[in-house]
């Protein structure tokens, strides 16, 4: 692959390899900067789902450029240009308050640029996954989903009550949604100002709320820095807050089951704290 391209493996590596895909640093003849993006035989979809939403969203905002596709054996593989910078979160403890917020200002303001890609329905990004034509119906999906698996790990009853009670009736155009638009894939300028440089990893990518994908990002922002999470919002302007909190219910409940699964440190803890700010999602 490197000769079809004339690139060779440099020195460059991530700072956190993905969950999903295992990156490589390529350098052209020509200097240019290249990323190898391997996926497992499992992660097949997620490496076209990734491809497909990099193509949608080029002309909205900077994202890495695909140059190629394949598969070596079970591996699926994607070779696209790098876009430089470091990871929002290798410079968010050295952030002043203030770079914090104009930060996160940033964010939700490129966000609203993402959203800008429309999609015919919810689901999938690609034709043969699953889809639904109303956001109520993908909610409900979403929700039934979430609560049986809530219940296989023990969750309490009160809790899945309570999310089987949240009003979900809510109508909305689907758009391209990153769903992990947090600060691991945004990419900010090494030194000096954290000027947004880039958005990577479009593999959980999906036509859904947009409301849903900024719901994610706000949890993702309240975590390390309540007071900025409302600038977010404020950037990305015309929030509906019913289907923001909707959202950010259904989003919580993942964690939960996520955290109960993978058991990391400190889990019992977390579950005790998402289970009781479960108790009043949704209002």
């Amino acid at each position: 692959m490197a000769a079809e391209i004339s690139a060779e493996v440099d020195s460059w590596a991530p700072a956190v390899q993905g969950a999903v895909g295992h990156v490589v640093g390529l350098r052209g003849l020509d200097g240019d900067e290249y990323v190898l993006k391997l996926y497992p035989s499992w992660a097949r979809h997620k490496a076209a789902v990734e491809v497909r939403a990099l193509q949608l969203t080029k002309a909205e905002i900077r994202v890495p450029r695909v140059l190629g596709t394949g598969e070596w054996g079970e591996v699926s593989y994607v070779v696209m240009s790098r876009v430089p910078g470091v990871r929002w979160a290798d410079r968010r403890r050295a952030l002043s308050p203030s770079q914090s917020r104009n930060l996160h200002r940033a964010v939700g303001t490129i966000m609203r640029r993402m959203h800008g890609v429309r999609g015919e329905w919810f689901g999938d990004v690609l034709p043969e996954g699953p889809r639904w034509s109303r956001l109520r119906e993908r909610m409900a999906a979403r929700r039934a989903e979430l609560v049986e698996r809530y219940e296989a790990v023990g969750g309490p009853a009160a809790v899945a009550r309570r999310v089987r009670g949240l009003e979900l009736s809510f109508d909305a155009r689907p758009v391209l949604c990153h769903n992990d638009f947090i600060d691991g894939n945004i990419l900010v300028a090494e030194v000096g100002e954290p000027r947004v440089l880039g958005v990577i990893d479009f593999e959980k990518a999906s036509f859904d709320d947009p409301i849903a994908d900024l719901a994610r990002t706000v949890l993702h922002a309240e975590h390390h820095d309540p007071a900025a999470a409302d600038e977010l919002v404020a950037a990305y302007g015309q929030a509906d807050r019913r289907r923001l909190a909707a959202h950010r219910a259904l989003h919580l409940l993942d964690e939960r089951i996520w955290i109960s699964t993978d058991r990391p440190a400190g889990w019992e803890e977390s579950v005790e704290r998402l289970d009781a700010l479960l108790v009043d999602a949704g209002s």
